[in-house]
């Protein structure tokens, strides 16, 4: 055999390999819940799925309008090889998985070198667009700006093909660290009965004294295509590090109500905890904490949840909210430092019986990933339900060898 066909058949086979450990799932990780209360049972059976290879990272999952699951999350290293070689520019880009059959099997790993970013996430609008925004760091070989923003795509094709928009960088102060919330939601029109605007928040990290001014909600009523950039909430002065908008969620609940998680830094003037005797806290920003905010006026004007919107404790942040079909509000969160439940790093739930009026953080509390290894890497991940009431989770953990790695798990969530 020549030294070519050589070289074909080991991609192949390597690429066989890739489907066949996509295709042997594993049921011996159950999904665990700490302190069971109302939740009468200490675990729950879960299939697990490994995906993609190793240094993939941060996952995303939607159900898409055709029923397909896509999972978006990003590579990186050089260009155009997987691992990063002296020399080499810095890339990140996307990569995509998808299934036809509620997560039960995946097709083989998509990567786009053509979508440039990290930490995307996918929200389906109610016409079937999908929105993805993501971050673009400085030193990425192909941000020719060389300062670090955010941009959004769109999609009309079930995530085929895909357009761009940068965040910025007008109206921004200069070389703004522009940023968004991760996902899109859809409220009631008011200039419009019975049709939806699609929202997204926008604002700038690190911008301190400069954040209050620098809040934005976009709203689309043309399915993303394109969007009035011009209001400007109210969100009481916020200053922290990262902005009011910035690596956080909106929810649109019931009531004419938004639920919207803000990330807090460690260092940040907003609420404390006492620590425990020789408890510290990481040294960087895995120790960061979340607060709930609320808006009762379509996103205009918001104020803190109860207990000065304390959410969670420290390391707990990543949030993510999926209305279940019985009526139920669950909240996916990553815990990333200090874990409080004995487990080790990685993605958690907690369900809500009223819409998200109250959270019990402490009790029948879902450990979906606890397998990481290590002081980082676990986590980020999502969960979406499909139409049998199955649970689709995603989510990375980093192995003994120091790598990351994406694996998904299908459950139920109890009752």
């Amino acid at each position: 055999m020549s030294s070519r066909n050589m070289c074909i058949a080991l991609v192949l086979l390597l690429g066989l390999q890739d489907v066949l450990a996509a295709a042997a799932p594993r049921a011996d990780v159950p999904v665990r819940i700490y302190q069971p209360k109302t939740l009468k049972a200490a675990a729950i059976p879960a299939v697990r799925t490994s995906l993609g290879l190793p240094n993939d990272y941060k996952p995303w999952i939607a159900r898409l309008k055709n029923g397909e699951l896509l999972i978006v999350a990003f590579s990186f290293g050089g260009v155009p090889g997987h691992e990063l070689k002296k020399g080499e520019p810095y890339s990140e880009r996307a990569i995509f998985f998808r299934s036809r059959d509620g997560g039960r099997t995946w097709l083989p790993r998509e990567e786009r070198k053509d979508i440039h970013g990290r930490e995307f996430a996918l929200s389906v609008l109610s016409d079937g667009a999908i929105i993805m925004p993501c971050h673009f760091l400085a030193n990425d070989a192909f941000n020719k700006s060389k300062h670090t923003y955010s941009k959004v795509f769109r999609s009309t094709d079930h995530g085929k093909t895909w357009t761009e928009t940068r965040i910025g960088p007008q109206p921004f102060p200069e070389r703004a660290s522009t940023q968004s919330d991760w996902t899109a939601f859809e409220i009631p029109d008011p200039r419009r009965p019975g049709k939806q605007v699609a929202c997204l928040g926008v604002s700038i990290a690190h911008g301190r004294k400069l954040a209050p001014e620098n809040v934005f909600l976009w709203q689309s009523r043309d399915g993303g295509a394109t969007w009035d950039r011009s209001l400007q909430p109210d969100t009481r002065g916020w200053i922290d590090v990262d902005g009011f908008f910035c690596q956080s969620v909106t929810y649109a609940g019931e009531r004419n109500r938004l639920l919207h998680v803000v990330r807090v830094d460690r260092t940040g003037p907003h609420w404390k905890m006492q620590l425990k005797p020789g408890e510290k806290l990481a040294g960087n920003d895995n120790a960061d904490r979340s607060m709930l905010w609320v808006s009762r006026d379509g996103g205009k004007s918001w104020r803190k949840a109860v207990d000065g919107g304390r959410f969670g404790t420290y390391g707990e942040m990543y949030p993510r909210f999926l209305k279940l079909a019985d009526g139920r509000l669950m909240l996916t969160f990553t815990v990333r430092s200090g874990s409080s439940d004995g487990f080790p790093l990685g993605v958690r739930a907690i369900l809500s019986e009223d819409d998200g009026d109250t959270w019990d953080f402490r009790h029948d509390r879902l450990v979906i990933s606890y397998e990481n290894t290590g002081a980082s890497g676990g986590g980020f991940g999502n969960t979406v339900q499909n139409p049998d009431g199955s649970l689709v989770s995603v989510y990375s953990y980093r192995k003994p060898d120091g790598k990351t790695y994406i694996e998904t798990v299908r459950w139920r969530a109890p009752r």
